[in-house]
């Protein structure tokens, strides 16, 4: 009877280190989730639209940018449909955790976040030249990202034509090799654009910041 007492103690021990172990495991996936955005209020699951619109920020806001992840939290706090609130941190980590996906999975994010891009706005944003090669079909001509000379040649000559310059476009065009007049405007609404978004999603940080203080 005193051994089978004890045997009892000791099964009752090693269930007692089993469920406590079991707790740390479930505590520590927890932790977990919560740094790469799972669950907690601000950083619940993501859905593919709030992926899309994380990889169009990433892309909107290249490394450099002022309070890039707070700037970034802020457009896709704007922009998103889910109305779910996010942090630079559930930001960064989620970020962090699409840099780990297979290359496969990233690139099928990344198509269609650019399909949904075009459909909604006609024209693609530049995706720090991470996708060289991609065409996209545009409503009449082939889409083919612009090269940092393009870039530069666009902006020389938006220079040297005024907006009150006769016949401004075709001059423009004209300055750009290889790229007809609808496309320099559409790359200058594409522009302007983005310059839009940076502004607005900037000055939502400095009221943040404001606000705070």
């Amino acid at each position: 009877a005193a051994l089978e007492k004890q045997i009892e103690e000791i099964n009752e021990q090693i269930r007692k280190e089993k469920e406590e172990a079991e707790a740390r495991m479930r505590q520590a996936s927890k932790n977990a989730e919560k740094s790469t955005g799972g669950s907690g209020n601000g950083s619940k699951n993501w859905s593919e639209d709030d992926l899309q619109l994380l990889i169009k920020a990433v892309n909107l806001f290249p490394a450099g940018t002022n309070s890039r992840w707070e700037v970034i939290a802020n457009y896709m706090n704007i922009h998103s449909s889910s109305g779910v609130k996010r942090t630079a941190k559930d930001v960064i980590g989620k970020a962090k955790s699409l840099q780990k996906l297979d290359p496969h999975q990233k690139d099928d994010i990344n198509k269609k976040a650019f399909d949904k891009f075009k459909k909604e706005h006609g024209v693609v944003p530049q995706a720090d030249n991470a996708t060289p090669s991609e065409r996209f079909e545009g409503p009449c001509t082939d889409f083919t990202p612009w090269t940092t000379e393009e870039q530069k040649l666009l902006e020389q000559a938006l220079k040297t034509y005024p907006v009150n310059t006769p016949e401004r476009w075709e001059k423009i065009a004209e300055a750009v090799p290889g790229r007809t007049k609808k496309d320099c405007m559409k790359r200058y609404k594409e522009l302007v654009e983005m310059v839009k978004a940076k502004k607005a999603a900037q000055e939502q940080v400095l009221n943040a910041s404001r606000a705070k203080k």
